[in-house]
């Protein structure tokens, strides 16, 4: 245990601030196990907390850690650490080969919990060096400075040894280093009172020993055999070095994300696969993984990963169920750090499993407790820009297969593109998303970065139209316009592709651009310039049209009115001041229906040409009544295919009206005759 009698437990006993100069004699302890040798012990030599150190252990154990079972993941990560030591020392040839494992012992009956490593251990010169490390580190001052901020103190140490005692009613510690002349070791015990002892002992084999007995009640819990299991399979399963419970092995799935992808076949990926779902208990919602993203990087920040996209069928339930869970867990060295490690990808992208080990990773004092560091933004960027960049791959390499992935997952990468504030990270998401398109046959999806790449010479937007259906799409009057200039228009089926394509304004610098709003300034532009000679209006007959129709409908519905000669099968066209935003206000209720005629300001287009604006002009000479009925039915089919109405129930009476008036005399011909 490096750590526990190192960078962690001998660095935590250093909190003891006891003075470099001490001379320490050896004690013998009266709560070892029967097993344990008796080893040869001199009189040991009492030592006081100092109130700083206190105040530090008052924190460890009331405000850092959320559950007390962490202290075997400690315990285990400092023992690990002592054996990574050990394993260097040996191939500097400094120390002979030796066993390398970790062995944890329980005793229910007596309340007691062993760990017990081969590690490098200490000696007399490294247990003084650490003991005064906390007398020249200013640490009272800071303490104090922040004795209301737990926080900040947890943010200053690595103490995972002390995390013992959240469970303990008495500590021992026995170490001897490897390589060591003599088998003079030292103990340190601690019988939770505000003093400990130190004393030289004799006998003692090489690496670190701790002996925990452990408090009454809940904490006894870890004396139980299946427990500590249960504990070690959560945190601590793919630690490289042998663990050992009462003599048997249960670490036993090799932690692939530290080989090379080249030495990792499917079978493994899928074996790994299964167990990480099976930890994070989602076995009942993904078997095997689609997508497998292995890579390994040393800069800016060392990083090994494996990540899955899982094979899924689309459920909303799970979406939902997904909105504060994120499939990747972090890991230090192999070692569990966090399981459901939030911080390292945005949320958008939750639905990926996986490792994300690093040893650049800063901790607290607590490793549940991430710093928001520069460290922590680089591995965000590296993990989400390699997590898009393989599904672009994908996409190219694959698109069927990609297509089929797009169908369940395409609700995230909208929500990425709409949640995102970075315009470049909005569009590497965008570039996942998949339209139909004019271009394209019906059911063959195109992406963004395609579309750009068929744009016409000289064409600087990206044009779209939303619509239930292609029929309904193509059927449009706002892609009757388009249409006949030979522009390809990307169709969004998806209610919430408006919203993208609102939030996401632009793509490769160029402006994406509502059919609607295209077709408006076409209409606009078009229409002061119709030199269409007059044999269906004449300038007044059209003036009189066009004012009788903005007082019969309204000014509410009718804002703006203009006529066109442009050859169409639809009598009127709407266009609003923003299509997309209106449908998604009537959409999710925000306004009521109608409403939002007055905050967006309905431009009617009348076609002059069409049948039933020729009958119209003449019907409300003959019979203002169904005239007038007639126009309220236009101006509302407008608005169906324009998706700017919701409740179309008060159509029913009025088209009874006008059947009725085609099944008598009353007008019939002039309706049918224009």
């Amino acid at each position: 245990m490096s750590r526990i009698l190192s960078t962690r437990v001998w660095r935590a006993v250093s909190r003891l601030h006891l003075a470099s100069s001490a001379h320490f004699t050896p004690v013998t302890t009266s709560h070892a196990p029967s097993s344990q040798k008796r080893w040869m012990a001199s009189e040991p030599q009492r030592h006081e907390f100092q109130a700083e150190t206190k105040n530090l252990m008052d924190i460890v154990a009331k405000s850092l850690y959320s559950h007390s079972e962490v202290f075997v993941r400690e315990l285990i990560s400092n023992a690990s650490d002592a054996l990574e030591k050990r394993r260097y020392a040996e191939l500097k040839g400094d120390v002979a080969e030796g066993p390398s494992e970790i062995r944890i012992t329980t005793d229910k009956e007596k309340r007691m919990i062993t760990f017990e490593d081969t590690g490098i251990g200490m000696n007399r010169e490294d247990l003084v060096k650490f003991l005064g490390t906390i007398a020249k580190s200013g640490s009272k001052d800071f303490i104090e400075n922040n004795k209301e901020n737990a926080e900040a103190v947890i943010g200053q140490f690595g103490v995972g040894f002390y995390s013992a005692f959240m469970v303990a009613d008495s500590v021992v510690v026995t170490t001897r280093k490897v390589g060591s002349k003599s088998e003079e070791g030292l103990q340190w015990t601690w019988n939770g009172d505000n003093s400990y002892e130190i004393a030289e002992t004799d006998g003692l084999p090489t690496g670190t020993r701790i002996e925990i007995r452990l408090k009454v009640g809940d904490s006894a819990t870890y004396s139980e055999e299946d427990r500590i299991k249960e504990v070690i399979n959560k945190y601590s399963y793919f630690v490289s070095s042998p663990i050992l419970v009462n003599g048997e092995r249960v670490n036993n799935l090799n932690a692939i994300w530290t080989m090379q992808a080249r030495e990792v076949n499917k079978e493994m990926h899928e074996t790994f696969f299964k167990q990480l779902v099976k930890t994070q208990g989602k076995q009942e919602m993904f078997s095997r993984p689609q997508y497998t993203i292995h890579f390994q990087t040393d800069t800016p920040v060392s990083l090994r990963s494996v990540i899955y996209i899982p094979q899924s069928q689309f459920n909303q339930l799970n979406f939902m169920a997904q909105q504060t869970m994120c499939g990747l867990s972090l890991y230090a060295r192999r070692v569990l750090i966090k399981p459901d490690a939030q911080e390292l990808i945005p949320n958008y992208l939750r639905f990926v499993i996986g490792v994300v080990d690093s040893e650049d990773i800063p901790l607290n004092l607590s490793r549940e407790m991430l710093q928001n560091n520069p460290v922590l933004r680089k591995l965000r960027k590296i993990i989400t820009d390699k997590i898009l960049g393989s599904l672009q791959s994908e996409m190219k390499k694959d698109p069927v297969k990609y297509s089929e992935f797009f169908k369940n997952y395409s609700i995230y990468f909208k929500e990425g593109v709409v949640t995102e504030q970075d315009q470049t990270i909005k569009e590497d998401v965008a570039k996942l998303l998949l339209f139909e398109s004019s271009s394209k046959k019906a059911n063959e999806l195109t992406s963004l970065g395609d579309y750009v790449k068929r744009m016409q010479e000289g064409q600087n937007q990206i044009y779209y139209m939303y619509a239930n259906n292609r029929q309904l799409a193509e059927s449009s009057p706002y892609y009757e316009v388009i249409k006949s200039q030979n522009k390809e228009v990307l169709f969004l089926y998806d209610p919430a592709d408006e919203v993208v394509f609102l939030g996401l304004g632009q793509f490769a610098m160029k402006q994406l651009v509502p059919v609607e709003k295209w077709a408006q300034e076409e209409a606009e532009k078009n229409g002061s310039d119709d030199k269409k000679d007059t044999k269906d209006f004449r300038d007044n007959e059209k003036k009189e049209l066009l004012d009788w129709m903005k007082e019969t409908l309204g000014s509410v519905r009718v804002a703006e009115i203009s006529g066109n000669h442009r050859p169409s099968e639809h009598p009127v066209m709407v266009t609003v001041l923003d299509m997309g935003a209106a449908r998604h206000f009537l959409r999710t209720g925000e306004i009521k229906d109608m409403e939002h005629l007055v905050y967006f300001k309905p431009h009617v287009h009348v076609n002059l040409t069409h049948p039933l604006v020729k009958a119209m002009y003449k019907m409300r000479k003959t019979d203002k009544e169904t005239a007038a009925i007639l126009a309220e039915q236009i101006y509302d089919n407008a608005l169906i295919t324009a998706g700017l109405i919701k409740d179309t129930s008060r159509m029913v009476g009025r088209l009874n009206k006008l059947l009725t008036s085609l099944a008598g005399n009353k007008g019939t011909s002039t309706i049918l005759t224009p």
